[in-house]
């Protein structure tokens, strides 16, 4: 049995705290609230990983990590993080990613299926399976998050933050620049993720789930900066923004999320006779969709992409 059903008292998942900076705080103030905000977030979600299997705890640390990595490729140019943390960041992505995979699958995607295809027997098998994977990877993910590697990458992220290590061999030049104001750093970094967002964006038409991928990755980036940011700015200006970035995400990760799924499906149902069936309707149905989705994104992008940075 799942342990988030074991254990009614799993705590609330936590996301992401509001971010207040101002137009006059340094870029180095706005840098240290952005790292501790999104240590914060990982933190908060632990105890719902690592002792109740909370699907939502899982997803919204994962959503924490991809906010530090993200806040530290933005600010690459001014400072840099010790190789190590970006090191160790992208382990524990590896971590949480499959355990994420396998719980979209169960719960978003394959009972779009069964609603397609009411009734049929085959798909219970599929399912059977999905469980005991996704279950599986759950533990794995609890173990991971209870390690001392876990601990000592969050001890080396506080520490850092708490002694400003990105100080450290930063020229006179550089350290001037963490003072000049976050407004004035937020144009250029809002501006950048934009335009790396247009670039990727140019080559949806008839793209694969790979290039596909890649557009979804840069519209996170571009929606994490502004949100980031938003506080520095007029509500009026951010909400369309983010509105914009937040649908579009969406229907890349529709699309994503069908297209991992039917991969997981086929490894699953493989040399397995009793799943054959089952597996071979799941990832028909997926590949199907697939098809569609990509034949509509050329009009979401359209809609979503002219919206202008605020």
């Amino acid at each position: 049995m799942d342990a988030a059903v074991q254990f009614p008292t799993t705590p609330k998942a936590a996301k992401a705290a509001a971010l207040h900076l101002s137009k006059r705080m340094s870029l180095e103030q706005s840098f240290e609230a952005i790292m501790r905000n999104g240590i914060e977030q990982i933190l908060e979600n632990e105890v719902g990983v690592t002792r109740f299997h909370d699907m939502e705890s899982l997803h919204q640390m994962r959503v924490g990590v991809r906010r530090l990595r993200a806040a530290l490729a933005m600010f690459d140019e001014v400072l840099r993080s010790p190789e190590e943390i970006a090191l160790e960041l992208v382990w524990l992505m590896d971590q949480l990613g499959p355990a994420r995979d396998w719980d979209v699958l169960l719960t978003e995607t394959l009972p779009q299926v069964e609603d397609a295809l009411p009734g049929n027997p085959a798909l219970a098998g599929v399912r059977d399976a999905v469980q005991q994977a996704r279950l599986a990877s759950h533990e794995q993910v609890a173990r991971e998050v209870s390690s001392l590697r876990f601990k000592r990458l969050v001890k080396h992220l506080e520490q850092w933050v708490d002694q400003r290590g990105w100080r450290d061999g930063l020229s006179p030049k550089g350290k001037t620049r963490l003072k000049m104001h976050a407004v004035d750093f937020a144009d250029t970094v809002l501006a950048a993720e934009q335009q790396r967002l247009l670039k990727r964006g140019s080559k949806l038409k008839g793209a694969t789930p790979e290039q596909r991928h890649r557009v979804r990755i840069a519209a996170k980036r571009a929606r994490y900066a502004a949100e980031f940011f938003a506080s520095v700015y007029p509500a009026r200006r951010v909400r369309p923004y983010l509105g914009a970035m937040a649908g579009l995400q969406r229907q890349l990760g529709l699309l994503n999320d069908g297209a991992v799924a039917r991969k997981l499906v086929c490894k699953l149902c493989a040399g397995n006779d009793g799943l054959r069936e089952g597996g071979a309707l799941v990832c028909g149905y997926l590949a199907c969709g697939e098809q569609r989705g990509g034949q509509q994104l050329g009009r979401w992008w359209k809609r979503h992409a002219p919206v202008a940075p605020f």
